[in-house]
């Protein structure tokens, strides 16, 4: 019962946000999000859930508190509550608030450490759903926004997360740097283009989903666990290894659709030298995806052991969610021109 409360309650807020223009009421629908949020991170009744569920809740609550102040001062200076009347400065303090929740540099400190303390199926949740509401609410005041500020949170979120990821071995860690980077390519057209910013996140989400669903079915923890999946499943393996490609960027995958159509549309419109240094540090991204994929497919390390199987594919029930968006992930790129 308190499951479907718990999951009810996250879908209607997030669902709410995107329809409202109020500032008081999505907050409160921000603040029913996190405290619905909360107690699904700290299930697994360890130490370290526990303390990532702290971790989660204080940034939440502060990102929140601080939108709500910037709301009420806009709101003492205009008479008006709504989205598309908020005036400067109070919208840039909201962005950065926003950013906060978001998990966007510089204020990506509290993710990795979240998705590490939690369970493999909450942390795909916390990447993906979680990014819906501030996404929405960015989307819906994006002409007020500082373009300055959010295409320099871009560039450091899409450095900071190669960077972050280069030294990691733990799965979600890595998952998680992965989606800051992500966050960045995101937010740098959400000034401009913002249905380009839509695209990528949706295609972030077809990416990154059965990349967790692979990691939940073979109850994968570390590269070490990938690098060992090969023999017990090498077809699991090999849709592991597409996805990965493409959410690394690399054509003729999905991936590569939405790097193109952001490079593109900012070297129009003469930002040619921000377009260059994220092509750039995207490497960092690439070479850890490659990593992955290394170990995951290109070698095979010894498996004469007689010990157990660690998993079993017939109790886990997401193959078939899994093997779509796989296909999905490799196959979507000619439709760009549609785009």
């Amino acid at each position: 019962m308190s499951w479907l409360m718990i999951s009810t309650s996250i879908i209607l807020s997030t669902s709410v946000i995107t329809s409202t223009t109020h500032w008081l009421m999505t907050w409160a629908c921000l603040e029913i999000n996190t405290l619905s949020m909360t107690p699904m991170i700290s299930k697994p009744n360890h130490p370290r859930a526990t303390e990532a569920a702290t971790k989660y809740y204080l940034t939440q609550t502060i990102a929140s508190t601080t939108m709500l102040f910037s709301a009420t001062m806009n709101a003492l200076n205009t008479s008006n509550w709504e989205m598309h009347l908020t005036m400067e400065p109070m919208t840039t303090i909201i962005t950065l608030a926003l950013m906060m929740k978001m998990a966007a540099a510089p204020f990506h400190f509290w993710l990795p450490e979240v998705s590490q303390g939690t369970t493999t199926m909450t942390t795909l949740t916390i990447l993906t759903w979680q990014k819906i509401a501030p996404l929405t609410i960015l989307l819906n005041t994006n002409n007020k926004i500082n373009t300055s500020l959010i295409l320099l949170s871009a560039t450091l979120s899409i450095i900071i997360g190669g960077l972050g990821g280069l030294n990691q071995t733990q799965l979600r860690k890595l998952m998680a740097f992965s989606s800051i980077a992500h966050t960045g390519w995101i937010l740098a057209t959400l000034k401009m283009a913002p249905n380009i910013s839509l695209l990528t996140f949706m295609i972030y989400i077809m990416t990154t989903t059965p990349i967790f669903l692979t990691m939940n079915t073979t109850s994968s923890t570390t590269m070490k666990d990938i690098g060992t999946t090969w023999p017990s499943s090498p077809t699991l393996m090999l849709l592991l290894s597409t996805t990965i490609l493409s959410m690394g960027g690399l054509p003729p995958m999905t991936g590569f659709m939405p790097k193109w159509l952001i490079l593109n549309k900012m070297i129009c419109t003469n930002m040619t030298i921000e377009a260059t240094l994220m092509a750039l540090t995207s490497l960092l991204s690439l070479y850890v995806y490659m990593r992955l994929m290394y170990m995951s497919s290109m070698t095979t390390p010894p498996h004469t052991t007689l010990a157990p199987m660690k998993w079993r594919t017939t109790h886990k029930k997401h193959t078939m969610v899994a093997s779509t968006l796989t296909m999905m992930t490799t196959l979507l790129l000619p439709l760009t021109p549609n785009m």
